[in-house]
């Protein structure tokens, strides 16, 4: 099952998930009116007013069932209200840390690195990372609704615990709920569970209050009208009971089903089920309970069972431990008694993970990509197929976390730290912005700089321009993507002048290039959803017949930035043209109708449609950008912004398409 097709998966989920509430809901507010129209007749019948049921009143019957909706998904509301920033909200509420991206404690490197290593192969923008502090159980979790806003959160006995390659298979594992769109869902899952709680709640107000109001009464001789009060709170607080007791078994089925397919695709994105086997087995011999008091909310996120063994294992959120460990190796007979007696592993010291120098545990000291892969730059990508880059689309492999590592081990020792800084991350993408074959532009780029931010950050540009002229092409987007993890930690006021900015140095030569292009729409397009609060669109469009300018203007860009003269262009438009002709009417448009503007208004429209017309889309795009067999650098760029753009993170691609086509 591919990136597409999990999509797929996790919009059906979601939409069986709001019919099984929807069911929960209506079977609880009809038994709410069975038992309160018993109880109103009890007392009705006692009055002497006769036998009259309100189980002969329909519109009693309606308001009951529609109160009852209407207090749950008020409450489920406001749950999403006060969840509404994503990751950050869940990691708040589990009293999360934020961890400097500059961190040099060891154990805090040490998750860092795997996290930058993770992001960067996977193409996913640089989460925040949470350490929930105090927390001895290991455990971890990520958490948002949308990658731009995803966190990653361990406790301390995690981060301490566990060894680089064990972390490294929690990380991955919970990476992949990121790719595979569970945070969505988890977060949903937490609304709608508080719903049912709050209703429980509301019945325990009813009882205090008609409690009070009995003892009142009695102590004055009048009737006790406060009993039936009472009562109905009492029924409130049954039904939402087994409301609650629905809910939970709901969120364990999907938690189990969701937690056997990461624990798969983090030995998958790996290869290496010893690391990951290693850290259940911790759990096994340590444990993996929180002490937060809000952690039963969350419990369903978490990559080991965050609350006290369930007696019922239809209410567990996680598949038994050992079944978990038996499937990455299946000759473990369940003792954890020789886990218990392992030393703790001790980190790798700060001044030793920033040498240049290769090592077993770091994973980042390699010297430079080329020696580290073994292979020299390649101008372009050769053999490429449009297949291998959907299929890349959404995974990860080991040769990708690879290559992120030396990636990352190349970096020079300023490059890096001034990615995990607020204020020099921006002089790095400016950096990456500044023209180096005329002159004058750069000064006038450099002016800009220090009219919009002033002379140090100018200075601060111009002092990182020199190293990055010296990176591997294949660093710079990948590079941008982890500086977005700074960035976002800007201002309101200065993301602002930061855009602005942005644009004008990709337009100072009055010609963006495709390299401008993609690192410009990789950037605003992580940022705009932090700073704006916009969530990316949700497919609403199932068919491609309405939107065939659109793809004519998508295909025939790709075709004038792949084909270097009339025949070539025409071959690219019509190798992308192919793969969406079933779905739509296109044609190629002249070169004046399908500029970057153009192009920018096209995939904003396009981002709205569904999981399998993206995977056309893609395929197309690159069919289009690979006609000639070969993918030149800056192509491959484009095409990873323009995937990422419909919000289908493309790994880089300069080691992985080559092996895959």
């Amino acid at each position: 099952m591919d990136f597409f097709e999990r999509q797929h998966q996790a919009k059906k989920k979601t939409g069986r998930l709001v019919f099984l509430f929807f069911i929960a809901v209506l079977f609880i507010g009809l038994l709410n009116f069975f038992l309160i129209g018993i109880v109103l007749s009890l007392n009705s019948a006692y009055e002497g007013e006769g036998n009259y049921t309100k189980f002969q009143d329909p519109v009693f019957g309606l308001v009951v069932v529609l109160v009852t909706l209407g207090i749950i998904s008020l409450a489920g509301f406001y749950r999403h209200f006060q969840l509404r920033e994503g990751g950050p909200s869940i990691a708040a509420m589990m009293n999360g840390r934020l961890v400097n991206m500059g961190t040099v404690e060891p154990d805090e490197r040490k998750l860092m690195n795997v996290v930058e290593e993770m992001a960067i192969a996977s193409s996913v923008p640089m989460p925040q990372v949470y350490v929930l502090d105090g927390e001895q159980g290991i455990n971890a979790l990520a958490a948002g609704y949308a990658m731009d806003d995803a966190v990653v959160g361990v406790t301390e006995g995690c981060m301490r615990n566990l060894s680089r390659d064990e972390l490294q298979g929690v990380i991955a594992h919970e990476f992949s709920h990121i790719l595979n769109n569970d945070m969505r869902l988890n977060l949903r899952l937490v609304a709608v569970i508080f719903g049912l709680v709050a209703l429980a709640e509301l019945g325990r107000i009813f009882l205090d209050v008609g409690a009070s109001s009995s003892r009142s009464r009695r102590s004055s001789r009048d009737g006790d009208g406060g009993g039936g009060v009472a009562l109905i709170g009492l029924i409130l607080m049954a039904t939402s009971g087994l409301g609650i007791l629905m809910g939970k078994v709901i969120k364990s089925a999907v938690s189990r089903q969701r937690e056997y397919l990461a624990d798969s695709s983090a030995v998958q994105f790996t290869r290496n089920p010893e690391g990951l086997a290693g850290a259940l087995k911790k759990i096994g011999a340590g444990g993996s309970r929180l002490n937060a008091s809000k952690a039963s909310e969350a419990s369903h996120m978490f990559f080991g069972n965050a609350l006290k063994k369930s007696w019922f294992s239809f209410t567990s959120t996680h598949p038994p431990l050992l079944e978990r460990i038996q499937l990455l190796e299946p000759s473990f007979d369940g003792d954890f008694s020789a886990v218990k007696s392992e030393e703790r592993p001790q980190p790798t010291p700060v001044a030793e993970q920033r040498q240049p120098v290769a090592t077993d545990q770091a994973g980042l000291l390699i010297p430079g990509i080329d020696q580290a892969l073994g292979q020299a730059l390649p101008p372009v990508i050769a053999g490429i197929s449009a297949a291998a880059a959907v299929d890349s689309v959404g995974t990860l492999t080991q040769e990708q976390i690879d290559f992120a590592a030396a990636l990352l081990a190349s970096l020079p020792p300023a490059i890096r730290e001034a990615a995990h800084e607020p204020h020099d991350a921006c002089a790095l993408i400016f950096a990456l912005l500044l023209d180096r074959s005329d002159e004058v532009v750069r000064e006038k780029q450099l002016g800009q700089v220090e009219d919009m931010f002033g002379g140090e950050m100018s200075a601060a540009t111009l002092r990182l321009s020199d190293l990055v002229a010296e990176l591997d092409p294949r660093a710079k987007l990948p590079l941008a993507d982890l500086a977005v993890g700074s960035l976002r930690r800007m201002a309101r006021e200065q993301f602002d002048s930061f855009i602005h900015l942005l644009e004008s140095l990709a337009a100072a030569d009055e010609h963006i290039d495709l390299f401008e292009y993609s690192l410009s729409k990789l950037v605003i397009r992580h940022l705009e959803t932090h700073f704006t609060k916009q969530r990316a669109k949700t497919a609403q469009v199932y068919s491609l017949k309405r939107l065939g300018h659109e793809c004519s203007v998508l295909i025939s860009s790709l075709a004038y930035a792949a084909g270097s003269d009339e025949g070539s262009v025409r071959a690219a438009y019509q190798a992308g043209a192919d793969q969406l002709s079933a779905e739509t009417e296109i044609g190629q448009l002249p070169a004046s109708e399908c500029g970057l503007d153009e192009l920018d208004q096209a995939l904003a429209s396009l981002a709205g449609v569904s999981p399998k017309l993206k995977r056309q889309l893609v395929q197309s795009a690159a069919a289009t950008v690979s006609e000639d067999g070969c993918l030149q650098i800056q192509e491959a760029e484009l095409l990873r912004a323009i995937s990422d753009f419909l919000g289908c993170p493309m790994p880089p691609m300069a080691v992985s398409l080559e092996e895959a086509a």
